[in-house]
C-alpha cells in the first residue's frame, strides 16, 4: 500500500477518481480486520483501559470520565471529539488524556500479545465474521450499482451512493451497513416505481 501510495504521490498526472478508486481499494483489504480489532478490543481491552485510567485519576477526573461513559462517550473517543472537549474542565481534560495515553499503549500492547497468542483464535473468529459481513455489504453494493442502469435520470445519484458507501470501508465515510445499503436499495426500487 505504501509503494502504491508513494507512486500517486510522485505522479503529477493522479487523477482524483483514481486516487479515490485505491482508497476503496485499500479500505475493502483493511475493513475487516479493523472492525475485528475494535471488537477484540471491546472484549479484551476497553475495560482494562479504563481500570488502569481510574487508577491514576484524582476524584474529580475519575468521576467526571464515569459520567462521560455513562452519557455515551467512551474510552478510545477522550482525545478526540467536540462532545469531549464540552464534557470536561481543561485541567480534569488533561488530566483524562495524559492518562489515557499512559494506559492506551500499554493495553493496546498486551492486546497484540493476545492476538497472536491464547486468543488468536478468538480474533480469528471475529475477522472471518467481518469478512463475511463486508462481502454481503459488497453484494448489496453490486446491487445499488445496478439500480443506476434503469433509472438513467438517477444513475449518478445512486453511483454517487454507492461510491459513499464503498469509501465507508476506508473510513472516510461513514463504515457501510447491511441496512444502510439494503435501505438506499429500497428507496430507490420505490421511486423508480412509483
Amino acid at each position: 500500500m505504501e509503494n502504491e501510495l508513494a507512486l500517486i504521490e510522485r505522479n503529477p498526472e493522479a487523477k482524483i477518481a483514481d486516487i479515490e478508486s485505491k482508497l476503496i481499494e485499500f479500505g475493502l483489504e483493511m475493513w475487516p480486520y479493523a472492525e475485528a480489532y475494535n471488537k477484540f478490543y471491546k472484549i479484551y481491552g476497553e475495560a482494562k483501559e479504563r481500570k488502569i485510567m481510574q487508577e491514576s485519576l484524582s476524584k474529580p477526573a475519575r468521576e467526571a470520565l464515569d459520567k462521560f461513559v455513562i452519557d455515551g462517550g467512551n474510552i478510545e473517543s477522550v482525545r478526540e471529539g467536540d462532545n469531549f472537549e464540552h464534557f470536561f474542565n481543561s485541567d480534569i481534560r488533561a488530566e483524562i488524556i495524559a492518562a489515557e495515553l499512559a494506559a492506551h499503549d500499554g493495553v493496546h500492547e498486551e492486546m497484540e500479545k493476545l492476538l497472536s497468542g491464547e486468543k488468536r483464535a478468538d480474533f480469528e473468529i471475529l475477522l472471518a465474521d467481518f469478512k463475511e459481513r463486508q462481502a454481503a455489504i459488497v453484494k448489496k453494493i453490486a446491487e445499488l450499482k445496478t439500480l443506476a442502469a434503469r433509472s438513467p435520470e438517477r444513475s449518478a445519484e445512486i453511483l454517487d451512493k454507492a461510491k459513499t458507501f464503498e469509501e465507508g470501508f476506508a473510513y472516510v465515510e461513514r463504515p457501510p451497513s447491511l441496512d444502510d445499503v439494503s435501505r438506499e436499495i429500497e428507496y430507490y426500487v420505490d421511486i423508480m416505481e412509483v
